[in-house]
């Protein structure tokens, strides 16, 4: 039993750092975008010679504390216009992930602003 429990809690302390790393990596403040516009394209080939297009987007987010921001990403196809998006954004790279969310989801004070 005494095993079981020593090995159970050297798994709860690697997950923990685990997940701090990813936090500390990925993690970030989440701000709110609406998708207003088609993103810019641009036409990449990666290293076997496939040519692949991203959509590029440049927009004004806000957050909880409605602190606002332009923020810039890229999407491997064109996003839905008028669909809202939860960013979540590193202070040194930027966007990291991002997905979409109901209208609904988001406070009032907060859609005022991204319009």
């Amino acid at each position: 039993m005494k095993k079981l429990l020593s090995v159970l809690a050297v798994l709860a302390v690697i997950g923990v750092g685990l997940y701090m790393v990813y936090q500390k990596s990925y993690g970030g403040d989440t701000y709110y975008v609406k998708i207003t516009q088609d993103g810019r394209t641009t036409a990449d080939t990666d290293s076997s010679g496939h040519i692949y297009t991203t959509y590029n987007y440049e927009l004004p987010a806000v957050n909880k504390k409605l602190d606002k921001k332009t923020v810039k990403f890229t999407a491997d196809h064109n996003l839905r216009k008028d669909a809202y998006l939860a960013l979540t954004v590193h202070k040194t790279k930027g966007v990291t992930s991002y997905k979409e969310v109901k209208k609904s989801e988001i406070k009032a004070n907060i859609l005022k602003e991204i319009k």
